[in-house]
């Protein structure tokens, strides 16, 4: 019975195909839903632009998977299933809503750029039966002349309520929006200290310059 378990979960991951890679189509499209509960007050950081990176093997709308348990350095991707957009794309998007923010290549003036560098962004099997979404990265607070204010390192991983993509995709989607809650909380932090009027100052002073 165990071995047909094991069989059949196989079956249900749909291993090792390119299908999110290579643009094939997909019976299953995925973004993150509807858009989220407000976290900052109206305006609280209008002038602040977000910006969300990712290296070239996450810049496409594969759902990638690991199977710890057998060789957690391969990645997987679902073949009949896929994001929406890019998981950075996805992600920025996430956090513009969640935090009232610009994008960084908008029209409107900003003081200050968040970057966050996305290392890790798929589904974690530590067993044929259970996995979890894993999102890891780094975050950078940069002043108007990009100078570096702040940073940080940032891991969030949220249970799969299923062993599938659709399960996959629930646990990520929960993890980006703990991000969202992790990026206000710390942000909040900046702002008792100091940290995010420094960016104002430095532009106020240069347009004094002028």
């Amino acid at each position: 019975m165990k071995a047909i378990s094991l069989v059949l979960c196989a079956l249900l991951l749909a291993a090792c195909s390119t299908g999110g890679r290579n643009g094939s189509a997909a019976s299953a499209i995925y973004d993150f839903g509807m858009p989220p509960a407000r976290i900052a007050g109206d305006g609280q950081w209008s002038r602040l632009a977000i910006d969300v990176k990712a290296p070239h093997w996450l810049d496409s709308p594969a759902i990638d998977y690991r199977l710890n348990y057998e060789d957690p350095l391969k990645l997987h991707e679902y073949s009949g299933s896929r994001w929406a957009g890019a998981p950075a794309q996805l992600i920025g998007q996430r956090l513009r809503q969640q935090l009232g923010v610009n994008g960084a290549l908008g029209n409107t003036a900003v003081d200050c750029l968040l970057r966050f560098e996305l290392q890790e962004f798929s589904q974690v099997f530590d067993s044929a039966q259970g996995s979890r979404g894993v999102l890891h990265g780094s975050l950078g607070l940069f002043d108007a002349r990009r100078q570096q204010l702040a940073g940080r390192r940032v891991a969030v991983e949220r249970p799969a309520p299923t062993p599938d993509a659709r399960g996959g995709v629930g646990a990520l989607v929960a993890a980006s929006d703990e991000l969202g809650n992790q990026i206000a909380a710390w942000l909040a932090e900046l702002e008792q200290g100091g940290r995010l009027q420094a960016c104002r100052v430095i532009v106020r002073q240069e347009r004094e310059k002028k």
